[in-house]
C-alpha cells in the first residue's frame, strides 16, 4: 500500500505544471526587440513581434509568432529579413508543451518546437542568404499560481548570452536548444531574447 501510495503521488506530481481551463483558450502576445544570435556570431534583429496561438490541453499550446523590422544588421536594406513581406519573419504553427525548471518546483517554462521535426522558421536575409532554425526554444512563463484575468498578462521570456539559450531543457527532459543553419554552413546552436506578453481570452491560471 506504501508503495502505491507512493507511486500515486510522484503520478500526480509529474502531471503538474498545468494550465487551468477551459481548453481551448485563444491568447494573443506581442513583444519589443527580439535577438536571434549563432555561437558562430550570425544575428538576426527584430524590433517587435505579434503571435496568435491557443491553449489546447492541460500542458499544451499551438502558436505562430510573427516579427517585424527584422535584419541582419543595424537597419541596413541589404540584410533585411523576411520570409513574406520585407522585413517580417513568421514561424511556423508551432506547438508548446508545459514543465517545470527546477526541482523546488518554484520555475514553470514553455518549451516550443516544430511538431513536424520541420524548421520552426525558414527565411532569408539580403539577396541570397537562406536561413533556417529548428529545435527548440524554451522561455519562462510568469506569473504562477495566480488567476491572471482577461486584459491582464502572462509573460513569457526568452533569454540567450553569445548563441547560448539561457534554459536548455524542460526539468527531466532532453537538452532542447535553438539550431541556425545559414546558408549552406553548418548547424550551429543558437538563442533567440524577447519578452512575450500573452493575453487569453478567459481567466487563467498556471499552476505549479
Amino acid at each position: 500500500m506504501l508503495a502505491s501510495s507512493a507511486t500515486g503521488a510522484t503520478a500526480s506530481l509529474a502531471a503538474l505544471p498545468e494550465f487551468s481551463p477551459p481548453f481551448p483558450n485563444a491568447f494573443t502576445s506581442t513583444s519589443k526587440a527580439m535577438t536571434l544570435q549563432t555561437v558562430g556570431k550570425f544575428r538576426v534583429s527584430c524590433t517587435a513581434d505579434t503571435s496568435n496561438g491557443e491553449v489546447t490541453g492541460p500542458a499544451t499550446a499551438l502558436v505562430t509568432i510573427t516579427f517585424t523590422g527584422c535584419a541582419t544588421g543595424e537597419g541596413a536594406s541589404f540584410g533585411q529579413c523576411q520570409n513574406g513581406v520585407p522585413g517580417e519573419v513568421s514561424t511556423r504553427r508551432l506547438s508548446g508543451t508545459l514543465g517545470y525548471l527546477n526541482r523546488t518546483h518554484t520555475a514553470v517554462g514553455l518549451d516550443l518546437s516544430n511538431p513536424t521535426g520541420a524548421p520552426m522558421a525558414r527565411f532569408s536575409c539580403g539577396e541570397d542568404t537562406l536561413v533556417e532554425t529548428s529545435g527548440s526554444l524554451i522561455g519562462r512563463v510568469t506569473p504562477i499560481n495566480k488567476t491572471i484575468a482577461p486584459g491582464e498578462h502572462v509573460t513569457l521570456k526568452f533569454a540567450q548570452k553569445e548563441g547560448h539559450q539561457a534554459v536548455k531543457r524542460l526539468l527531466g527532459g532532453p537538452r532542447d536548444v535553438p539550431l541556425t543553419k545559414v546558408l549552406f554552413g553548418p548547424l550551429e546552436e543558437s538563442g533567440l531574447s524577447c519578452t512575450e506578453l500573452l493575453t487569453f481570452s478567459a481567466p487563467i491560471e498556471i499552476v505549479a
